[in-house]
């Protein structure tokens, strides 16, 4: 569910026992524009966000600490449908931590894409699968 709005960012928090990350690996492939998804904390996840907005600043390279210019938030995907953010939407939800779960946006349907051109392909991404599958590039 999201349950931070931080004006930049919407927070999603996970639940189920996940561990963090144990590094954070940033590339400059990958930065933080709108509609990217990065992990969240130190050290990275579980919990994650969606960008609203450019967090190149934000998020990218000695963002986070200062006497690191090296550390930065991993970038890790990006939404590809159904991502219409409007500054007044997110507003009705609150600011900050949303500490009342019944006002938490709950994610009903998340699908993991990787790129692929196998059956049920859009826009050269297949749904993620942990059996292997022969038609995602390599």
């Amino acid at each position: 569910a999201f349950h931070r709005v931080a004006g930049h960012v919407l927070q999603v928090m996970v639940r189920g026992g996940f561990k963090n990350l144990a590094f954070q690996e940033y590339s400059e492939k990958y930065p933080h524009k709108k509609g990217t998804v990065g992990y969240a904390g130190r050290p990275s996840g579980p919990a994650w966000y969606v960008s609203i907005q450019d967090n190149s600043r934000n998020h990218g390279p000695g963002s986070q600490q200062k006497h690191n210019p090296y550390e930065a938030d991993s970038c890790f995907g990006r939404v590809i449908g159904g991502f219409d953010v409007e500054t007044p939407r997110i507003s009705l939800i609150g600011n900050g931590f949303i500490n009342d779960p019944k006002k938490h946006v709950i994610i009903k349907e998340l699908k993991i894409l990787v790129p692929g051109d196998g059956p049920g392909a859009v826009d050269g991404y297949v749904e993620w699968s942990a059996e292997p599958k022969e038609h995602l590039a390599v």
